[in-house]
């Protein structure tokens, strides 16, 4: 199994935080996003990890090749990180998917409990939903239909639509469906979508599950009262 860590953002709600350092590099509690992520991938022995980057790009690089010697990273740059949205970063990932895959954000916050379950799930293709939790209006929502995800996306409101973190199981193959359509979507210009709208093209082709969670531990760092909140949470 491999991770892939999408890290390619500016972090502008988080200026100035941000100015001079990727989002992934900011701190909780003495510990970067990317190391809190990092550590709990290597807890799961997933040691081969691809790492999307763009603004301050030297910067994650340099800090994560000194601190894990024995990791293998690959690390893909978005050359147009200022301009586009996730799916460009996900669609230049598509020669490094070569095993079954973990995907994450890079600003997410998540108690590892979750990653290892999502692992040992039996089924291949999985997603983090919370139908306890009130979703943000910011955050991702997962509608669910037979008992799977049809849509993800910021602007599902409807009784069927529940908080959805960024923290995905793929197998292999069809993750390389999923790549498909992105390229479909890139061929088009739609480089400002998610790579969640692509994924919604194809839904009924991938069988993609809802793991279910409420008190673990899983939010998006997206602004500086996130950063706060999971500060509180962590301590």
């Amino acid at each position: 199994m491999k991770a892939i860590i999408l890290a390619s953002g500016i972090g502008k709600r988080l200026q100035p935080l941000t100015n001079d350092i990727p989002k992934s590099l900011i701190k909780i509690k003495e510990k970067t996003l990317i190391e809190r992520q990092i550590d709990s991938f290597r807890k799961c022995n997933i040691e081969d990890i691809v790492i999307t980057t763009g603004h301050c790009e030297e910067k994650i690089r340099s800090f994560l090749q000194n601190r894990y010697k024995e990791i293998n990273f690959s690390f893909v740059f978005n050359p147009q990180y200022d301009t586009t949205n996730n799916i460009y970063s996900l669609w230049l990932t598509k020669e490094h998917v070569t095993d079954d895959i973990i995907l994450i954000h890079g600003d997410l916050v998540f108690d590892e409990k979750l990653l290892k379950k999502i692992i040992k799930e039996k089924e291949k293709n999985l997603a983090l939903v919370n139908k306890k939790m009130q979703a943000p209006k910011k955050d991702f929502k997962a509608v669910i239909e037979d008992k799977k995800i049809k849509k993800i996306g910021v602007n599902y409101f409807q009784e069927n639509a529940y908080l959805s973190q960024p923290l995905y199981k793929f197998s292999k193959n069809d993750f390389l469906i999923w790549l498909d359509e992105i390229d479909e979507e890139i061929k088009k210009g739609k480089l400002n979508n998610y790579a969640e709208d692509a994924f919604n093209n194809i839904s009924d082709k991938i069988i993609l599950k809802p793991l279910y969670f409420d008190k673990e531990l899983c939010m998006e760092i997206d602004t500086k009262e996130d950063l706060e909140e999971a500060k509180k949470k962590i301590k």
